[in-house]
Order: C-alpha cells, then structure tokens, then sequence
C-alpha cells in the first residue's frame, strides 16, 4: 500500500513536472502522511557537480542520464529529514529537467527531484535540513511548502539558516521569531542607521522610550497589514523608501535645531511613526517563514514584534553608553558636536543608499 501511494504521488508530479511552468524554481513541497513525507523539490542546478559535460552551466536530458547515480548521491547527502531519532534520506527519488515551455528539449536551470522521507516511530522534532543551493544569488533561497492534514507552514532555507523546524509547537515559532526579528534589527545597518539617528537628538529618557514606542507602533501596524490582510509593495520601492527615511529624519532634526521649534518633540514623533511604517514593510520580508495557519500567524508575528523590540533595546541601551562618556570626555558642546556629526553622517549615507538602490 504504501509504495502504490508512493508511486501515484510521484508519478503525479512527475506529470506536473513535464510542465516547467507549473514547477517554480528554488519552491517545493513536503507533504506528511502516516509515517511518511512525500516531497516535491525544484533545485538550480549550480547547486551540484561533475554533470556538466558541455561547460554550459545547464542540466541536460543526455546529462542527466548518464549522471544521474552521481546527482541522487549529491541529493540525499544534500536533503535531509532530521528528527530525536537521527537522519533520514530521501527514498525512491525520480529526477526531471525543468526546461521552457517553447523549448522542451533545451538543457535547464533547475532539476525537479521527487521523493519520500520514511519519519521514525515516536520522531519528534522534525527538522528538514537543506545543503545545496546555487551559486548565483537569486539561487540562494529555498522555500518548502509542508502540509499535514489541516496544519500547513512555510519554510524559508538559506545558506545562513539550511535548516527549519517542521511545524513546530507554538513555543518553538514564537522563540524562533523572536531571534528572527532581533537578528534583523541588528543586522540591518538601514534600521541600525535610522534608529541611531532618532536616538541621538533625543537623550531625555522620556523622549527615547516615545520615540522608540512609536517605531514600534509604526512597524507593528504594517506587519499587521502585510501578514494578515496581504499588503505587499515591491522591494524596489521599499528599499530607496527606507534609505529617505534616514535622510529625511536627520534633516529634520538639523532644521528644527536651527530653528528651534517649540513643537519639535510632537513633530518628530509624528515623523518616527510614518517612517516605521515604511520600514515594517522591509521587516516584513523576514516573515516569508511564518505559519500559514491562523495560530501560527498570531505567535510569530507576535514573537517577531517582541525579537524587534529587544533588539531595539539593545540598540538604545549600547547608544546610551556610547553618549555618556561623549558627553563625560567633552561635555555638553561636545554632544551637540557628536549629534551634527552622527546627523550629517547620516544624510550622508541615506543619501548614497537611496540612489544605488534607486537607480544601481
């Protein structure tokens, strides 16, 4: 019975597979059933070796005949299905070119692979690990679809990160956003730069946990609105976006020196939460892991919220110090000069962000 069921559900996406544009590259599936889970997995090509005959860069019909032993090796060292139990390999694997639609016979970008992990008795903690990606960039991205009965999720693997939970408990999701959201505060020098620049005009600690309040307000609200109701912008609107941001915040705040506003503080709030609005939607691309079901969407947006939190905090905190021994090594006079030059530095780099990534 079970290798009848195996064979339908491969024969069937290897029918689904004769159709290239049915089979989106660097996408798969895992589907769990019983004590198996049947997998469906485009990968690009670069990702493997000692097929390429020709030099071409491409995966041919002839090719993978006459490699195809070497390349299912390559595969079931490269995708694995981890559990308390240990590892487990891809079983029965079947192998597809994924050629263009006008041109059936030409040589591909990405090979289809087909399979079936057998998951141990009593597993817990599935983990599905992935070891083979592509050498360009836009090949650097896998994303696994997995599904057991009523319960779904997305999984997102990277170089950096090659292996995901397979739907894990609440607990686990919400802890593993919470380290996503705080890694992409830190890592990120566009929001690293634009919370600096909030920071350092605002020293009173009622004004730094208002500012930092509503950055969080702002980010929140456009999470919201992109995992739950489906808000998308494109990232070559987002990016530049965010660059203006941190030139326009430290304009501002040059200019409302230079004048000396009385209504600065509510002002600059003001502008804080619109910026977070724009930069929420930069955060929200880390959440192409999240679960796709209702629950998993509140614990993982709510954990990601919390990850962004901490990390500003980190932030502040790390900023704070810095400008104390600024303010105790030249005093006063020598803070306002530490703040023009982190506001001038600022615009400075805003400014070189928005037009690479504008028109780079």
């Amino acid at each position: 019975m079970r290798q009848w069921l195996l064979a339908c559900l491969l024969a069937a996406a290897a029918a689904t597979a004769a159709h290239a544009h049915l089979v989106v590259s660097q996408r798969g599936t895992l589907n769990i059933v019983g004590d198996g889970a049947y997998m469906v997995l485009s990968l690009p090509v670069s990702s493997l070796s000692g097929f390429d005959d020709n030099k071409d860069g491409l995966l041919s019909v002839n090719e993978l005949r006459a490699h195809g032993a070497s390349i299912e090796s390559q595969i079931k060292q490269g995708v694995t299905l981890e559990s308390d139990q240990g590892r487990s390999a891809l079983e029965g694997i079947m192998l597809n070119t994924a050629p263009p639609d006008n041109a059936p016979s030409a040589p591909s970008t990405h090979l289809v692979v087909l399979g079936r992990f057998a998951i141990p008795a009593q597993a817990t903690d599935l983990k599905l690990a992935l070891r083979l990606f592509g050498t360009r960039v836009d090949e650097q991205t896998e994303q696994i679809a997995v599904t057991r009965g009523a319960q779904s999720q997305l999984i997102t693997l990277t170089p950096e990160h090659p292996q995901g939970s397979v739907l894990p408990s609440a607990w686990a999701s919400f802890v593993a956003q919470v380290r996503l959201g705080a890694f992409h505060v830190l890592s990120g020098a566009d929001h690293l730069l634009f919370l600096l620049v909030v920071l350092a005009a605002a020293w009173n600690m009622r004004q730094v946990v208002l500012a930092l309040t509503c950055f969080t307000a702002g980010h929140a609200v456009t999470l919201v609105a992109c995992v739950w109701y489906g808000l998308s912008v494109p990232a070559s609107v987002v990016e530049p976006a965010i660059a203006a941001t941190i030139v326009g915040m430290a304009l501002f705040d040059r200019w409302s020196a230079h004048r000396s506003l009385t209504n600065a503080i509510a002002i600059r709030l003001s502008l804080v939460f619109v910026c977070a609005l724009i930069h929420g939607l930069g955060l929200a691309g880390a959440l192409s892991d999240l679960g796709v079901d209702g629950i998993g969407k509140v614990v993982s947006l709510a954990g990601f919220n919390a990850g962004i939190e901490l990390g500003q905090i980190a932030v502040a905190f790390t900023a704070a110090l810095a400008m104390r021994d600024v303010r105790q090594l030249g005093g006063p006079i020598g803070l306002a000069k530490a703040t023009r030059f982190a506001s001038y530095l600022s615009m400075a780099l805003g400014s070189f962000w928005f037009f690479q990534r504008a028109w780079g």
